[in-house]
């Protein structure tokens, strides 16, 4: 599982696929489109001083430099909810305040991402509308940006001196995980600046944050 690779202080270098246009805003339930974009360990900062926000001891990595991080890529689609069938662990973003969900749909274990925007505010209401009616009886999920307060945020930036962004880890066995990214120097390269594991929402707990 790629968790225990995307660790505080790993190293990656990775582009993250484009951002799909969708040909309507309209709350469906879409396929994801784009393949995953390869992701690469470098190594870890932690044999240096630590940077970040959680100071623990230095690993021990069996991993080699430049293995690459086996994934499947799930599409942020404004206005519509996208969704892929999971047969490895599952990595989207970046992350605002998007619901993130699994569960079966068509007979198969899928992970979701609701497109939700900033403005129009209808448009949430389509996106929420069409998850809802699709909604996984099996259905568990959770908003990666929430499972970081504010100033969690600003420390790893402060020591980082460095812009972050939140992904989104969903494993093949169902755990959860919010994920820092750190842009470093080179373009293409990151540091993890903090991972964590958050506590499923159940279905009846997803329905309430729909009705919203």
């Amino acid at each position: 599982m790629i968790e225990n690779l995307l660790v505080d202080g790993a190293m990656i270098r990775w582009r993250k696929p484009i951002t799909v246009a969708p040909p309507a805003m309209d709350g469906a339930i879409a396929a994801s489109v784009n393949a995953p974009s390869p992701m690469t360990y470098l190594g870890s900062t932690q044999a240096q001083p630590r940077r970040g926000l959680f100071n623990r001891a230095p690993r021990v990595y069996q991993v080699p430099p430049n293995t690459l991080v086996p994934h499947t890529w799930l599409d942020y689609i404004t206005g519509r909810t996208a969704y892929v069938v999971q047969g490895t662990d599952v990595l989207t973003g970046f992350m605002s305040g998007c619901l993130i969900a699994r569960g079966t749909y068509n007979n198969a274990m899928c992970v979701f991402h609701m497109g939700t925007v900033d403005i129009p505010p209808a448009v949430n209401q389509l996106v929420k509308t069409g998850f809802r009616n699709e909604l996984p009886d099996n259905a568990t999920g959770f908003y990666p940006h929430a499972a970081w307060l504010a100033h969690e945020l600003e420390a790893v930036s402060e020591a980082m001196n460095r812009a972050i962004q939140i992904i989104a880890l969903v494993t093949s066995a169902g755990t959860f995980y919010s994920i820092l990214l750190c842009y470093e120097r080179n373009f293409g390269e990151w540091i993890v600046g903090g991972i964590r594991p958050v506590l499923p929402l159940n279905r009846v707990q997803i329905m309430d944050r729909l009705m919203v």
